[in-house]
C-alpha cells in the first residue's frame, strides 16, 4: 500500500515537473516575442523621429523660401513702380520729340518744294542705290576671296598629287640601232641584188639604213611607228641569231615575232591594270592598253602617259574624298582611242568613246574620254580631274621630247609676234609657250593660253573751279 502511494506520488511529481518545464518553455517563447516586438517598436520610433526631423527641416526650408518670395515680391513692386515712372517720362519725351518733328517737317515743307511722299521716295532711291553698290562690292570681294581660296586649294592638291608621282624624261626617237659582229652578216642581210633587204622592208614595213662607208657595223631600223620598229628589230635579231637569211625565212621569223608581240601586248595591259588595282576590265580594253606601249605622242610613250594620268587622277581624287579607283580608271582609259586610231579613225577621242561604249564602261569614264581635249563638255568631277591630270602629265618639263634649239626658236617666235602689236614694249614667253594662243597663224600652240597685259594710262580732267589739271594714274591688268 505504501509502495503504491509512493509510486503514484512519483508519477504526480514527474507530471508536475513536466508541466513546469512546459510552462517555462512557453514563458521563454513569450519573452522572445516581447523582445522582438520591443525592437520593432524601437525601430518604428526611430523612423518616426527621423521623419519628424525631416518635416521640421522641410518646414524650415519652406519658411525661408516664403520669406524670399515675399522679398522678391517687394522688389518687383518697387521695380514696377520705377518702370511706370520711366514709362511716363518716356511718353512725355516722345510727345516732345513728336512736336519737334512736326515743327521740323513743317519748316522743311515750307523751305523745300517737295512733298513728304516725294522726299521719302527720293530717300529710298538713294538708299537703294547705296545698298546695291555695297552689295556689289561685297559680292566682288567674296568672289575674289573664293577664287583665291580655290586657287590655293587646287595648287595644294596638285602639288600633293605630283609629289606622289614621278616620271622619266623622254626623247623623240624614230630609229632603232642594232650592232652586228661582222661585215658578212651585213652582206647576208642585204642579199643578192638587195633581195633580202627589200623583202625585209616590204614584210616589216620599215626601212633599213646601212652605212657601208662607216667603220661601225651598225644597222638602223627606221619607222615613225614604234610597234613596227620593235617587231622589225626582234625579227632581225632572230635572223642574225639563226644565221639564215631568205625572204621565206624572214616571213616565218616575222610571223613568229608578231605572235609573241600579241602575247606581250596582252601581258602588258594586264600588268598595268593590276598595278592600278582595277577590276572588271574588258579583255579588249586590256589588249588596246597593251598596244599603247608601242605608241608615242610628241616622243612621250602613250601607255606611260596614261599610267601617269591615272596615278595623278587617283591622288587628286583621294585629296577630294572621291572614288580613287574610278578616277584611276578614267585616267587610264582617257587616251585609249589612240590604240584604235591607226585602224582608220583619225579622232582618238571619238574612237575612245566608241570603244568604251562597246565595252560597257561607266558613263563617268566615257565622259572623261570625251572631254579630256574639250571636244565635249565635262559633266562630272572625275572628268575635270582627268583633264587636269592630263595637262600636268603633258606639260611638265621633259614630258614630251622637244629639241632645245626648236624650243628656243619657238619662244623667240612667240615674243617677236607679241612685240609686233602696237603699244607693246617688251613681251616674255614662258610655261613652254602656253601663255600665248593664236596670235598669228604662223604658229600653232595647243592648250589654253593666258595673255597678261600690264599698261599705264593717264587721264587729265580740267575742272571749272580749279585751274590746275588733276592727273589720275591707274595700272590695268587684264
Amino acid at each position: 500500500m505504501a509502495k503504491g502511494r509512493a509510486y503514484w506520488g512519483r508519477l504526480e511529481v514527474g507530471r508536475l515537473l513536466r508541466d513546469q518545464k512546459r510552462q517555462a518553455s512557453k514563458l521563454k517563447i513569450r519573452e522572445k516575442r516581447l523582445e522582438i516586438v520591443n525592437k520593432k517598436l524601437t525601430a518604428k520610433k526611430e523612423n518616426i523621429e527621423a521623419v519628424e526631423r525631416k518635416l521640421q527641416q522641410e518646414e524650415k526650408r519652406i519658411s525661408e523660401f516664403a520669406n524670399q518670395l515675399f522679398r522678391k515680391e517687394e522688389l518687383f513692386t518697387q521695380q514696377l513702380a520705377i518702370s511706370s515712372q520711366k514709362e511716363k517720362t518716356i511718353r512725355a519725351e516722345m510727345e516732345k520729340v513728336k512736336e519737334i518733328k512736326e515743327r521740323v517737317m513743317g519748316e522743311l515743307e515750307r523751305i523745300i518744294p517737295l512733298s513728304k511722299e516725294e522726299a521719302k521716295k527720293d530717300l529710298l532711291t538713294l538708299l537703294r542705290t547705296e545698298v546695291d553698290r555695297e552689295l556689289e562690292r561685297y559680292k566682288e570681294e567674296k568672289i575674289r576671296q573664293s577664287e583665291r581660296i580655290a586657287k590655293e586649294e587646287s595648287a595644294k592638291i596638285i602639288c600633293l598629287a605630283l609629289e606622289k608621282c614621278s616620271s622619266e624624261l623622254v626623247f623623240t626617237k624614230t630609229t632603232d640601232t642594232l650592232q652586228v659582229e661582222s661585215p658578212q652578216i651585213i652582206s647576208k642581210i642585204i642579199g643578192k641584188d638587195g633581195r633580202n633587204i627589200n623583202a625585209f622592208q616590204r614584210i616589216t614595213r620599215t626601212e633599213l639604213i646601212i652605212d657601208k662607208e662607216s667603220d661601225e657595223l651598225t644597222i638602223q631600223i627606221s619607222s615613225f611607228q614604234y610597234l613596227l620598229r620593235f617587231m622589225a628589230l626582234l625579227t632581225l635579231q632572230s635572223l642574225i641569231k639563226e644565221g639564215r637569211f631568205s625572204p621565206l625565212q624572214i616571213e616565218k621569223a616575222y610571223q613568229k615575232v608578231v605572235s609573241e608581240t600579241q602575247e606581250l601586248i596582252v601581258k602588258t595591259g594586264t600588268e598595268v591594270v593590276e598595278e592600278l588595282e582595277l577590276s572588271n576590265v574588258h579583255p579588249e580594253l586590256i589588249k588596246h592598253l597593251g598596244k599603247l606601249k608601242f605608241r608615242t605622242s610628241y616622243g612621250q610613250n602613250v601607255l606611260e602617259h596614261c599610267l601617269e594620268v591615272a596615278k595623278l587622277a587617283g591622288s587628286i581624287a583621294a585629296e577630294l574624298d572621291l572614288d580613287v579607283l574610278l578616277a584611276r580608271r578614267a585616267g587610264l582609259l582617257h587616251d585609249i582611242g589612240k590604240a584604235v586610231e591607226e585602224e582608220g579613225d583619225y579622232s582618238h577621242v571619238r574612237s575612245g568613246i566608241s570603244l568604251a561604249k562597246k565595252c560597257q564602261e561607266p558613263e563617268v569614264v566615257i565622259n572623261a574620254i570625251a572631254s579630256h581635249h574639250r571636244d565635249f563638255a565635262p559633266t562630272n568631277l572625275y572628268s575635270l580631274i582627268v583633264l587636269a591630270a592630263d595637262r600636268l602629265s603633258a606639260a611638265r618639263p621633259g614630258a614630251r621630247g622637244y629639241q632645245s634649239e626648236a624650243y628656243i626658236e619657238r619662244m623667240n617666235s612667240l615674243e617677236n609676234i607679241a612685240n609686233e602689236f602696237p603699244g607693246i614694249k617688251k613681251s616674255y614667253a614662258f610655261q613652254a609657250g602656253r601663255e600665248v594662243e593664236k596670235i598669228k597663224k604662223e604658229i600653232v600652240i595647243p592648250g589654253e593660253v593666258v595673255i597678261q597685259v600690264v599698261r599705264e594710262k593717264r587721264f587729265t580732267q580740267r575742272l571749272h573751279h580749279r585751274p590746275e589739271p588733276t592727273k589720275i594714274k591707274s595700272r590695268l591688268k587684264s
